[in-house]
């Protein structure tokens, strides 16, 4: 039985299944917020979206097999364990990236531009860049913010919509601090691999007033951009404005009684959830 399930197990862990599930329910918003969307095209958008992120996750532990191999947190993963051959894992990326394109398709042609773009975008600019600079986590933000839009335009909406920019805007900006909440969680063993980071001019603490600051300041952008345009109803405003303060006050408090290794798991479990919540309200109330 362990055998038999052993490579199911292994295909998951190449995909980054949960990752790839996040992605999905973000394009899943997008094409929500689209109101003249219909609900079951969501459903074929969710699959294009998740096969296509989970074959990218699957090209990029092909690509970094020998950086993984070097870092504690990836050394389990199926390729630098030597539990499946690289070839395998091409094949399997290539047939999860061209099942993805293929639902993509169904939504026209902005979703399938739009999908190969972000596969690009992950597998060439920001993993190439990775060793080479610490900027290569804009591109890697950039990455995140892009499903919404998959989702958007395969409903019909247009690409420059206020209201579709403006939730991008946000998955955007809130991508960056995960680069630095895993960089102080894991930023030795990403400098043995040879990948960039602020640890050589920047202390644990410091990364940590850098996240906070970077928060607060992105809050306080999309209030104002929410205020101007309001692409969202009153009500999704209000409860979006009283959870992003709340937000901003228990990061502090999480911030302030984190120690060490502590502070950034708890933070990034608090993005996490927080950015979940807002897709919810988004959905419910936009």
């Amino acid at each position: 039985m362990k055998t038999t399930r052993q490579p199911v197990c292994d295909i998951a862990e190449l995909s980054r299944w949960k990752l790839s599930l996040a992605v999905a329910f973000s394009a899943v918003t997008g094409y929500l917020l689209f109101s003249g969307g219909d609900p079951g095209g969501a459903v074929l958008t969710a699959a294009g979206v998740f096969l296509l992120s989970a074959g990218a996750s699957a090209l990029n532990q092909y690509t970094e097999r020998e950086s993984d191999a070097l870092m504690t947190r990836t050394a389990g993963r199926p390729l630098p364990s030597g539990r499946m051959a690289p070839p395998a894992a091409m094949l399997a990326a290539a047939v999860m990236l061209a099942a993805g394109i293929a639902f993509l398709a169904g939504g026209g042609t902005w979703p399938v531009l739009l999908g190969l773009l972000n596969v690009v975008l992950y597998n060439v600019i920001y993993t190439g860049l990775k060793k080479k600079t610490t900027l290569a986590i804009i591109p890697g933000a950039l990455v995140g913010a892009v499903p919404p839009l998959i989702g958007y335009t395969a409903a019909g909406g247009a690409i420059a919509d206020t209201r579709i920019i403006l939730f991008a805007l946000f998955m955007f900006l809130w991508q960056m601090p995960h680069f630095w909440l895993l960089l102080v969680r894991y930023g030795e063993e990403y400098e043995k691999a040879g990948i960039k980071t602020l640890h050589p001019v920047m202390s644990d603490k410091a990364i940590m007033r850098l996240v906070t600051g970077w928060i607060t300041g992105s809050s306080l952008l999309l209030w104002i951009l929410t205020a101007i345009f309001m692409p969202f109803s009153r009500t999704a405003s209000i409860i979006l404005l009283l959870l992003n303060a709340a937000f901003i006050l228990g990061f502090a408090r999480i911030t302030a009684i984190g120690s060490g290794r502590t502070g950034p798991e708890y933070t990034f479990m608090a993005f996490n959830s927080f950015s979940v919540l807002v897709m919810v309200i988004l959905i419910a109330f936009a």
